[in-house]
């Protein structure tokens, strides 16, 4: 096996990376089969054509590692069957695939509408696929034949590596007419792969789309992307929370394109399962509407799956749409519906272009497909499979929503009883995270987006994102010392009795420690905080209360 240049760590290989930075080109002959690679996050490595990560390579990216793609040519990163990518950033220190162009130190360098500069994040793997009978496919948007980027296979535990804490920025590039790379491609990838902590920014086709297999996803984001946010399809069947799409004004298609199998009686057919899922459509109205009207969750080719506790919002279409076929041989999505294999389950919908209304005709926010056999039956099924299942059209209260980098974008809910009541049972599953609200984000916490995204360095974030938003019980909030080492002090001034704990979280939404104050009266608060055995980063001390919470930074050194 051949072993090339590893990092090394601690003072004195600083200053020796310091002193022999530079920029690396990658070609297709700078990884091959069995190789293990190592890129440091002292060098910026530049992708210059198609590069393959063989079977039996093992690619070792180092956190806060920048990664670009050449401008003007096939330049994308394709991790092939048996190959594996070990890309494990920070949220101090994430990992950046991006253009060339990108200067990543300046925010206001390229933004939302810098798209296709470079193709993209290719991961090919042995789990499960299915399209027209076919179980083995070559990779979309990979031109030629080429057997480095065929997929597919039968062991769903299959292992491509880790991504955690990777933004995929600017890329789509056009292969051909109509032939884009997504920003992250998942073809055939198995469950045994750590998928965590992952944007994709300013793309010019999908974002994230998922091509058969059975990865689970959890903590990502899809931003202003000309398609689709994210797409499944070839029977995907991994699991997924705390999704978060947002669109420009104006563009892009669905926020999910939900397929099932090609063709809809195949064997395999997509059955994944989604938590806390929040997608910002690109407007409600009229004007950008009247452009196209577009369906924000599309349901079709017999899916199967389950979508619960999500927020759905401004929209310049439908909130949903069913595939039901002229032919009522065979299954279809609507079918799955009918059968209870198909789920969706606790999700608020609100402020759509089609109205907020469940009618029984095309002008309320639940549509069909316009080859139905029986438009009133599939809509009213529709309708019923609505209600009886805890949905409901009502205000999440996200606020504000900007779509351009003025710091006017605060994707988390408001903490109503809309948004955290009448909750989907999760799966007592060791993926998902047991909360008690519905969207991608805590209305009562910092976001896990704040930091590490494009999202936070463009500067499309509101200012209270790294914090709570304020409630008139708590105030005079202050911590001391701060920074902080083994321990701290939370003061507070409680205009109103109220139950309250104070929680320790870490920069992703993480509580670290749970400190149960009780039932206090009105007036000052002190309670002393243990952090021993912390790691030294960036933490939230947060007050809870009936009526809401408080929180601000926290640096533990």
């Amino acid at each position: 096996m051949k072993l090339t240049k590893l990092w090394m760590t601690g003072a004195f290989a600083s200053l020796a990376l310091a002193a022999s930075a530079q920029t690396v080109t990658v070609t297709d002959a700078s990884i091959n089969a069995n190789d293990s690679v190592y890129w440091s996050n002292n060098n910026t490595y530049i992708i210059s054509e198609p590069v393959f990560v063989e079977d039996g390579a093992r690619l070792y990216i180092q956190a806060g590692t920048v990664i670009k793609g050449k401008a003007g040519v096939d330049a994308f990163l394709t991790i092939s069957r048996g190959g594996k990518i070990y890309a494990e950033g920070r949220s101090d220190a994430p990992i950046i695939f991006t253009a060339e162009a990108d200067d990543v130190n300046d925010p206001n360098d390229l933004g939302p509408a810098d798209i296709g500069l470079w193709g993209g994040l290719v991961i090919c793997g042995k789990a499960p696929i299915e399209r027209d009978g076919l179980l083995e496919l070559q990779a979309e948007g990979v031109a030629g034949t080429e057997p480095r980027a065929l997929y597919g296979g039968n062991d769903d535990n299959d292992n491509s590596g880790v991504l955690r804490y990777v933004s995929v920025r600017h890329a789509g590039f056009e292969l051909g007419s109509g032939d884009e790379l997504n920003g992250i491609s998942f073809c055939g990838v198995g469950s045994g792969t750590t998928v965590e902590y992952v944007e994709v920014y300013a793309n010019k086709d999908d974002g994230i789309e998922f091509f058969g297999g059975s990865v689970n996803v959890k903590y990502a984001i899809v931003a202003f992307c000309r398609d689709d946010a994210f797409d499944w399809d070839e029977g995907y069947r991994g699991k997924g929370q705390f999704w978060f799409a947002i669109q420009s004004t104006g563009l892009g298609d669905c926020i999910g394109e939900l397929d099932g199998a090609i063709p809809d009686g195949g064997a395999r057919y997509s059955n994944p399962m989604v938590y806390n899922w929040t997608g910002i459509g690109p407007g409600s109205d009229t004007a950008v509407a009247k452009a196209a009207q577009t369906i924000m969750i599309l349901m079709r080719d017999a899916t199967a799956g389950t979508i619960a506790n999500s927020i759905f919002t401004q929209g310049r279409g439908w909130a949903l749409q069913i595939e039901d076929l002229t032919d009522a041989k065979g299954v279809d999505a609507f079918q799955r519906l009918q059968d209870g294999d198909l789920n969706w389950k606790s999700n608020l919908v609100y402020d759509f272009f089609r109205g907020n209304t469940l009618d029984t005709n095309s002008a309320g926010l639940l549509n069909i497909n316009s080859g139905a056999q029986d438009a009133s039956l599939v809509r009213n099924t529709l309708i019923k499979h609505f209600n009886d299942s805890n949905n409901k059209i009502a205000d999440p209260g996200i606020s504000p929503v900007s779509r351009i980098q003025d710091g006017g974008l605060d994707p988390r809910p408001a903490s109503n009883a809309d948004v955290t009541s009448n909750l989907a049972a999760i799966p007592n599953d060791p993926f998902f995270t047991q909360v008690s609200y519905k969207g991608a984000f805590d209305p009562n916490g910092p976001t896990w987006a704040n930091g590490w995204t494009t999202l936070a360095r463009n500067g499309h974030f509101h200012s209270t994102v790294t914090s709570v938003k304020p409630v008139a019980n708590v105030n005079g909030v202050t911590v001391y010392p701060n920074p902080a080492n083994n321990a701290a002090t939370v003061a507070f001034n409680l205009v109103n009795a109220d139950n309250i704990t104070v929680n320790v979280m870490n920069i992703s939404g993480q509580v670290i420690s749970n400190n149960a104050m009780g039932n206090l009266t009105a007036g000052s608060q002190e309670l002393n905080l243990d952090l021993a055995g912390l790691k030294p980063g960036v933490y939230f001390v947060t007050i809870n209360g009936n009526n809401g919470a408080q929180s601000l930074k926290l640096i533990v050194q």
